[in-house]
């Protein structure tokens, strides 16, 4: 890439040529000196090493590591929890620790308290757990928890606590927030007290833009409405990103809450961080949980707890990590001794990310085509409105986005260190990149699913019946087709879906103690089953208009399966199925699939539009394995076929009847697609395979996964059993 780039002629900035030779020396950051011989004494273990991942995770100094190695080996410091003289210096030490850490932060102690937590994350948790939330109610509009959607995903996780006490969360764009301030909102309500949070990030850890930190100010005095509801405001400014890199003025800008990593800042130690509360909020934060440490008093056998009466000691549960604290204090001597301060460390890092910006931009293939598409809100025009993160993908002098594994490989064979991927802030991501959130679902969507020996786990073992018991299908109620399952392996339970309606939990296994079973059928055979309840009866009695259940087959129901087309059962071996009507899978063939979508679709002499997606046609045939083949229809020709460690037998084609004329999306009828079928397959109506397993070990888990191949074995008096390797495989697509 850089090869092709160099062919176009175009030269690059040296980093001395881009800087402004006008401008005063403190203007770039560091001093006089040589950096070149500071980054020898100090981090001569980057030699021949470019460090590109400051964002993920700043590096510590040798003479900061050496300074606290040596003030351990000197003082001896004891539990801060005892009494004792080496207990007491630790005491003191931490707290001389969080003095300095507020003067860092151009604050004190009258205005701040400093709770040290595992980190910014557990700061984050800290404030979710902890604010005075109303739950929403019959008396009370509730509490507010608002968030900008440029934000870390330790921001976006609050939502889950505020969700678990029925307090409403609502994303703000960053948009919408620039557009509220342009109109200067009115003044909001002063007689409501209602407590309501909005947290966003000084600067955002996918592009580096800069938010301003008057928006704390604003929103607090309700010149600035995240959302149009009445009540107090709260500000919680995620400064994680923006300290490492820039000073930070508690004096000016009086956030409530501000949590804080120190690794982010000088590397050392990790997995310490801390939450800076203004005082005035600190006494509505609720305590629930007490740890060693954090009472005064308690009773172990009766409610009585008294917690300590410092803010600090009633939050931070247990011994905290005081000799990671100590080490904060050579963090802060050593960065003011390297850099002079972290306004210095502000210029020098936006320079640095500057000439990159202009370096990357100005890149070009020998065809006038860019090497990178930078995701950026700013132009790199000031620190006051950027910071030194530059997100971007390489692309081919095409235009097609060269993968992020590519790059990182490529980067690492000249020692180059980047952070890849889009990781910890999902929102920017999306909007960046123009990802939508059906995209994400869809990337993410189950790409393996359990099997029993019924088939796939819980496919097929719930059916609705009418008031008398009686199954209901397409055939008689079309908007069957409406209703959308959803299997949640992990709760325990499925979500049941339609348009206008609520939706519904079912559980997944019946009540053992308090289910009645049944007596049902399902194509003439006799099934044990249970009725999933009154609610689930309402909800779809609701849906259709009429009277009906939802039936599911009792765990203790086993129904075996027929013979079918002169396949003998295995030895040792007892297939059995749920609610299906002749196999436990039914199997379709992408190339079948677009065979019958080019005879729909072929143009008359009128000329007449595709009437037929491809993802309509396959829903309409109701399969739960759908392969990638190579032939169309090659599939009637298969006696067995392994999908990944799994065999299956191949009974027969699935005859289908006029429920395929159902589009599975709307519900309406189109005899189409039944017609074409008819006429194309001359005989019978077939399509798909029905499956059975050959046998199966369910002595340990087993699977079936989206992309496993598949290895048909051909039927013997079918030509050309004995096809080259690579026309047996196929690959399994849902």
């Amino acid at each position: 890439m850089a090869g092709a780039a160099a062919e176009s002629g175009r030269e690059l900035w040296t980093f001395a040529g881009s800087r402004d030779p006008s401008a005063p020396r403190l203007a770039y950051g560091y001093g006089p000196g040589s950096l070149r011989e500071l980054r020898a004494r100090e981090f001569s273990r980057l030699a021949g090493t470019v460090y590109l991942d400051h964002a993920g995770a700043t590096l510590f100094s040798q003479s900061q590591l050496e300074s606290f190695t040596s003030d351990l080996m000197e003082n001896t410091y004891g539990n801060p929890h005892s009494q004792n003289i080496s207990s007491k210096l630790t005491h003191d030490t931490v707290e001389q620790v969080r003095y300095r850490i507020l003067a860092h932060f151009h604050t004190t102690a009258e205005d701040y308290t400093v709770i040290f937590t595992a980190g910014s994350t557990a700061a984050l948790k800290l404030v979710a757990e902890a604010f005075p939330w109303v739950s929403q109610g019959p008396e009370s509009s509730g509490s507010r928890f608002c968030y900008l959607t440029d934000s870390h995903t330790s921001v976006v996780g609050m939502r889950n606590v505020t969700m678990a006490i029925n307090v409403i969360s609502t994303p703000v764009r960053p948009e919408d927030l620039w557009s509220a301030e342009e109109r200067s909102a009115s003044a909001s309500n002063p007689d409501c007290q209602l407590p309501h949070l909005f947290c966003y990030p000084a600067q955002s850890n996918f592009s580096g833009v800069r938010y301003p930190l008057s928006w704390i100010e604003e929103v607090k005095s309700g010149r600035l409405h995240p959302v149009s509801t009445p009540g107090k405001w709260f500000v919680l400014l995620d400064a994680a990103s923006y300290v490492s890199t820039s000073p930070l003025d508690l004096s000016a800008h009086q956030a409530d809450f501000v949590p804080i990593s120190f690794y982010k800042i000088f590397g050392f130690p990790t997995g310490l961080g801390a939450l800076l509360v203004h005082n005035r909020a600190a006494p509505l934060l609720r305590k629930t949980y007490f740890g060693g440490g954090t009472a005064s008093a308690y009773l172990a056998g009766e409610d009585f707890y008294i917690p300590r009466q410092s803010v600090a000691q009633r939050f931070e549960d247990g011994t905290i990590s005081f000799l990671d604290v100590i080490a904060l204090k050579h963090g802060f001597d050593t960065l003011e001794r390297l850099t002079g301060g972290m306004e210095n460390i502000k210029q020098h890092t936006f320079t640095l990310a500057q000439y990159t910006y202009v370096a990357l931009s100005s890149l070009q293939y020998p065809n006038g085509a860019p090497v990178v598409r930078i995701y950026s809100d700013s132009e790199f025009s000031s620190p006051e409105v950027q910071g030194p993160i530059i997100n971007f993908n390489v692309l081919d002098d095409k235009g097609n986005i060269i993968g992020y594994s590519q790059v990182d490989k490529m980067a690492s064979l000249y020692n180059i260190h980047l952070r890849t991927g889009c990781f910890c802030n999902t929102g920017a991501c999306q909007r960046h990149l123009g990802i939508s959130n059906e995209m994400v679902r869809k990337h993410f969507q189950v790409t393996r699913w359990p099997v029993g020996n019924q088939g796939l786990l819980y496919d097929r073992s719930w059916m609705v019946v009418n008031h008398n018991g009686v199954c209901l299908s397409q055939k008689q109620e079309p908007r069957l087709c409406l209703i959308q399952p959803f299997i949640d392996l992990r709760q325990r339970i499925m979500v049941i879906k339609a348009k206008g309606m609520e939706p519904i939990e079912v559980p997944l296994e019946e009540n053992s103690e308090r289910t009645q079973i049944r007596q049902s059928r399902v194509c003439a055979d006799r099934v044990s089953t249970y009725d999933c309840g009154e609610k689930i009866s309402s909800w779809l009695s609701t849906f259709f208009g009429r009277p009906c259940h939802l039936i599911k087959q009792s765990s203790n129901s086993q129904r075996n399966a027929k013979k079918k087309h002169g396949k003998d059962q295995l030895p040792g071996t007892m297939a059995t199925l749920s609610l299906v009507n002749e196999a436990q899978y039914l199997l379709i063939n992408t190339s079948s699939i677009l065979e019958l979508h080019r005879q729909l679709n072929t143009s008359d002499e009128n000329g007449k539009e595709e009437l037929f997606s491809l993802k309509d046609l396959s829903l309409r045939f109701r399969a739960n394995i759908i392969i990638n083949g190579k032939r169309a229809f090659e599939e009637e020709k298969w006696d067995e076929i392994s999908i990944g460690s799994l065999r299956f037998q191949v009974l027969g084609p699935c005859h289908r009847c006029q429920m395929i004329c159902i589009d599975q999306q709307t519900g309406q009828r189109n005899q189409h697609v039944f017609q074409k079928l008819s006429e194309s397959r001359e005989t019978k109506v077939n399509f798909g395979m029905y499956l059975m397993h050959a046998s199966l070990d369910l002595s340990s888990p087993c699977f079936l996964s989206v992309g496993s191949q598949v290895l048909p074995v051909l039927k013997e008096n079918v030509e050309g059993h004995d096809l080259p390797a690579s026309e047996k495989h196929q690959d399994v697509t849902s």
